[in-house]
This record gives structure tokens, C-alpha cells and sequence, in this order.
């Protein structure tokens, strides 16, 4: 085997919340399945499952040998969009900084 740097963004294939954890843990214990995208799996904690959805993309971190998930909010998720898209996504980002201008210039014109 040969220790490897992954991403720490996943996708959830399952999720669950034990409401009578085992000893040594505290209750309500939430447990989720993570995928990588290279498709290693973790089992991970997590401080809670509200927003999560099997698919929903999460971040995960090694704090002593314990995974934790945790939710990406939506502009982690278009941080994540953009970076992936490289340079279409640079070219899509000015097409589209240009229309808001337009729309935003138009928008000014008033009475005079």
C-alpha cells in the first residue's frame, strides 16, 4: 500500500443517525458513508445529517485518525463548480460578468 493525498470533497452514499450510540460516544451520533472521487469510501461522524441527502456533496478531514463530514453550503459547492470547470469555466465567468453589467447599466437610466 502507498499513503496517497486525496480530495476532501465526497459524495454521500449513505447516511444514518444513531439515537443510542455506542459506549464511548456521545448521542445523537451521526455516521455517514463518503465517496471519493477517485472511489475510496470513508465512514465519517458528522455534527448532524438535517441537509443531508444521499449525493449531497460534503467535505471531509482526517482530526486523529476520525473522519468527520461536513455540509458544503452553495458557494462552496459553485467554488467547487467553477475550479472544475478551468478555463471554460473563466470563459463562462466573463460572458457572464459582462451580461450582469448590461443589465445593471440598463438599469440606471432614469429620469434626467
Amino acid at each position: 500500500m502507498i499513503p496517497t493525498t486525496v480530495a476532501g470533497i465526497g459524495e454521500i452514499v449513505s447516511y444514518t443517525t444513531l439515537h443510542s450510540a455506542p459506549e464511548g460516544f456521545r448521542s445523537p451520533l451521526h455516521i455517514a458513508l463518503v465517496q471519493l472521487q477517485g472511489g475510496a469510501r470513508f465512514v465519517c461522524h458528522g455534527a448532524q445529517t438535517r441537509r443531508v441527502r444521499i449525493g449531497s456533496l460534503v467535505a471531509i478531514e482526517a482530526v486523529d485518525n476520525i473522519y468527520y463530514f461536513s455540509s458544503l453550503n452553495a458557494l462552496d459547492r459553485a467554488r467547487l463548480f467553477w475550479g472544475r470547470a478551468g478555463r471554460a469555466g473563466d470563459r463562462v465567468n466573463a460572458m457572464t460578468r459582462s451580461v450582469v453589467r448590461r443589465l445593471f447599466k440598463g438599469g440606471e437610466s432614469g429620469p434626467n
